[in-house]
């Protein structure tokens, strides 16, 4: 038999220990039980034994918590290098694009020069040609084109070929010929 002194209260220590599930995977955080006043065994808690359970796992669902927020953190940090990959990648595509703008925008540029090289020498030929040769030609081209030929040529080149044309067609290539000069459409 052990001796114990009327006096003192009991011990957590000397009496019959009870482990349950919950208490069995207790964190080394939980408060000891030599803290906790001391409970008969037999008598029952207010709570069914929840403020125990709700201490072992309160450090658990901590510990969860901040085991999802570190996961959540990293699936966002690597959300955000994916995000920002992807911005490096439009960047670049961006860049390629305006630089292909540039491109196009001088290839522009060079075919209008081109046309106007091209129309430039046909205004020269036909100016070279004899009025009625000139004529002639200029009844079958598009009326478009024989228009910018006659504006491209002198007023007396070009009235001297408009003489050699049909009156219907020398009446239609007039008027185009005004509206190009005036800018009226």
């Amino acid at each position: 038999m052990l001796w114990m002194p009327a006096s003192a209260p009991e011990s957590l220590l000397l009496q019959p220990v009870t482990i349950r599930p919950a208490m069995a995977q207790e964190a080394p955080t939980a408060p000891s039980p030599a803290a906790e006043p001391a409970q008969a065994p037999d008598a029952p808690s207010e709570a069914g034994g929840g403020d125990a359970n709700a201490t072992a796992t309160a450090p658990q669902t901590v510990e969860d918590r901040e085991q999802a927020l570190n996961a959540r953190e990293q699936a966002l940090d690597k959300r955000e290098a994916q995000l920002k990959t992807l911005e490096m990648e439009l960047d670049g595509k961006l860049e390629n694009l305006k630089a292909l703008e540039v491109r196009m925008q001088k290839l522009i540029d060079s075919a209008g020069a081109i046309q106007e090289e091209k129309m430039a020498h046909l205004v020269d030929v036909y100016s070279n040609m004899k009025p009625k040769q000139a004529a002639q030609v200029l009844e079958t081209l598009d009326e478009g084109i024989a228009v910018r030929i006659l504006a491209g040529m002198s007023g007396r080149k070009a009235g001297e070929i408009l003489s050699s044309v049909r009156a219907d067609r020398a009446a239609f290539l007039s008027e185009a010929l005004t509206r190009l000069q005036t800018g009226t459409d």
